[in-house]
Parts: C-alpha cells; structure tokens; sequence
C-alpha cells in the first residue's frame, strides 16, 4: 500500500522510499522534477543521489554546473544556505557504457576474460546501439546503487523513452542474452544476434562486417556468449529488476505537462505502471497556467489602450491603424493564454476523472525554466496540491 500522503507536502511520500522513479512523455520537465525532489528530500536531512542520463544535462545546469561533467561517478552538489540539516545531495550523470563497462569488469569470470569483452571490436557498437541499452543501463545502475545502500534516497530521472512499455520492457528484452545460448542467438547466420544488437539494417552489418574482416560472426558468436555470461552472472547476484520495480522501497512520480497529447500518453503510462504492480505515489501536472477572467469590453479596452498610446507616442488622435493592430494583437495574445488556462483546467479533470485516489500536485510555468540551486529551491515550494 502506498504510505499516507500529505495535502499539503509534496515530498512527504520520499521519507518511505529509498528509489523514486520519475516517469513520464518527454518535455514535460521531468528533469527538473526530479532535480527539485532531489534537492527538496536532501535539505529534510537525507543522503540524496540524483541520477540522470537526460542528454541536454538541463539537469546539470539546474545544479549549477556549467563545464563538463564525468559521467561515471556521482558528483556533491552543495545545498543552499549549507548542510544544517544533515542532508546531502549527490547527481551522477549516467552513460550506458559506463554501466555496461562496469559490470564487464565486476562479473567477468577473470580479469583477462572482462579485458577480451571490452577490447571486441562489437563491444562499443553494442553499448551505442543495442536495443533498450540506455533502458538496461540505468535499471542496473539503480540496482548496484541501492544494493551499495550509500545513500538514503536515490532519484532515478528515467531515460526519455517514447512510451512506459518500451522502458519498463528493456531490462526483460535484454534478458534474453544471458539466458538464450550465443548460438542460439546466432541462427540464421547472425541476423537474430544482429538484430538483438540494433545492427540488423544490412548497410550497418555490411559495414562492420568489413571493418572486422572475415571473422566478423565469429567475434559477433564470441562477444554474445561471454557478454551474456556476464549479465547472467550480475543478475543472479543482484536480483531481477521487476523485484527491486515492485518492491516497497520503491516508488514513481509522474510528470506530464497539460497538452492532450501528453495526458493522453501520462494516462497510458499510468495503467502500464499499475498493471506490472509499480507503487505510483503522485501524479506532478507541470508548466500550469491559471484560467483567466473574460476580458474587458472591446470598448473599454479600446479606450484603455488608446489613451497609453497617446501618452507614448505624443499623438492625440492616435493613428486608427496602428490602434487597431494593437488591439488584435492583445486580443490574440489573452485568446492564447486562456486557451492555455483551460487546457490545464481540462488536463487536470481528465487525470482526476482516471484516477481520483492519486495524489495530483500543480506546478505553476515558468519562464525561463529553473537554472540554478535557487531557482529549484523557490520551485519545491511552488506545489500546489489539487483539491
């Protein structure tokens, strides 16, 4: 069961978790989302790592980070206003072949045997392209980050898949290299394996084909049997992922923004997240603009407008077109942002109206988006929780 949430505290349903998954369609600022749980959790005195492989490192920016970052280790952000509180906040920017080197290195039967793996010539093509690989990577890494236990609260903003399937399902896809045999992948004169690896396009196989000479399949055979060696050795040290996904410690936040398009896909990615038995605490409807009253009486508001004119220009009269252009555009201007404000009223009754029991919290636009500490600071306590 889900633990009791607070009306009024977002970030009362972390102190149950020691994973929070944030979930949802892409642009939606999921990022930022999760930069601002992150940051929220570690100032309540909780040993808080933040991990993204969000390409744009908007995240990056948000921590205050403007040069290069080392995607292989987690890096300390320093908190606003010090560490008082005991809390302490870490973000790891996380790259799949960092990951995949790792367990390489860690579950290869010997030192020589985890060497062959990362000096194949198939190896760097399947960390760049294997399908579901950036997916894979990140589950793992979350897996050997909650197993070390180093930190009360690990956020992990998920990869920007195009939909809750294709995340949740990489880990079982890529499964099937550490329990189907190397020449069973191979069947066919390597076309499954090819595919399995995301080189199925014949120009892409041609290619390495030719760059790793006649002994292509071999090397291809070779590297699928001890790579999977390896990811079965991992898994049944560590666990599946499905186990660590449902289990208590875990839980998911949603972001969604208010386009139709993006509920649409927030509501089907609710049902996919309920149906495999994930713990979803919260729903975060972000970049919300308010309905807006009827504006006044064209009349009036010509009026209004033709006096600021006269008194910036100097002319009395003012020109008639350039009043009335002036108009439209204010009028265009309001008819966009109440359409706008009733998008948002419309996105919210729609998630309300699918799932009435889950917690729904608004966060108001803002323009630009958070770019430092403070900026994330002020944003916690902008949550606004639907009534």
């Amino acid at each position: 069961m889900p633990p009791t949430l607070s009306t009024t505290d977002p970030l009362a349903f972390a102190a149950a978790r020691r994973v929070v998954l944030c979930v949802g369609p892409g642009g939606v600022g999921k990022t930022t989302c999760a930069a601002a749980l992150a940051l929220g959790s570690a100032q309540r005195g909780r040993r808080v790592l933040v991990v993204t492989i969000d390409p744009s490192r908007r995240l990056a920016q948000a921590l205050g980070f403007t040069s290069a970052v080392d995607g292989g280790r987690p890096m300390p952000v320093p908190l606003p206003g010090g560490d008082a509180s005991g809390g302490s906040l870490h973000a790891l920017w996380l790259a799949s072949e960092h990951v995949f080197a790792e367990l390489v290195q860690a579950y290869a039967a010997t030192p020589e045997a985890a060497a062959a793996i990362l000096r194949n010539p198939i190896y760097k093509a399947m960390a760049e392209n294997l399908g579901g690989a950036l997916e894979y990577a990140a589950m793992a890494k979350l897996q050997l980050l909650h197993a070390a236990r180093e930190y009360d609260l690990i956020v992990l903003d998920t990869p920007p898949t195009a939909n809750a399937i294709e995340f949740l399902s990489a880990p079982e896809r890529i499964h099937e290299l550490a329990t189907n045999p190397a020449a069973r992948l191979l069947t066919g004169g390597g076309k499954l394996g090819a595919r399995l690896l995301g080189i199925g396009n014949s120009l892409v196989l041609r290619t390495l084909s030719t760059l790793a000479g006649g002994s292509f399949i071999t090397e291809l055979g070779a590297f699928l049997r001890d790579f999977s060696t390896v990811l079965f050795a991992f898994q049944a040290r560590a666990g599946d992922f499905q186990s660590l996904l449902t289990s208590p410690d875990t839980g998911v936040v949603l972001a969604t923004s208010a386009s139709p398009f993006s509920v649409r896909e927030a509501l089907d990615f609710l049902a996919v997240l309920h149906e495999r038995g994930l713990r979803v605490d919260s729903v975060v409807l972000n970049r919300v603009l308010p309905p807006f009253p009827p504006p006044p009486p064209e009349p009036v508001l010509r009026a209004a407008l033709a006096t600021r004119l006269s008194a910036e220009t100097g002319s009395n009269p003012v020109d008639e077109a350039v009043l009335a252009d002036n108009l439209a555009r204010i009028l265009a201007a309001y008819k966009g942002l109440d359409a706008q404000g009733q998008q948002a009223v419309q996105a919210r009754a729609a998630l309300v109206r699918g799932y009435p029991r889950l917690p729904l919290w608004l966060l108001p636009q803002r323009e630009p988006p958070p770019t430092s500490l403070s900026d994330l600071q002020d944003l916690v306590a902008q949550f606004v929780r639907a009534a």
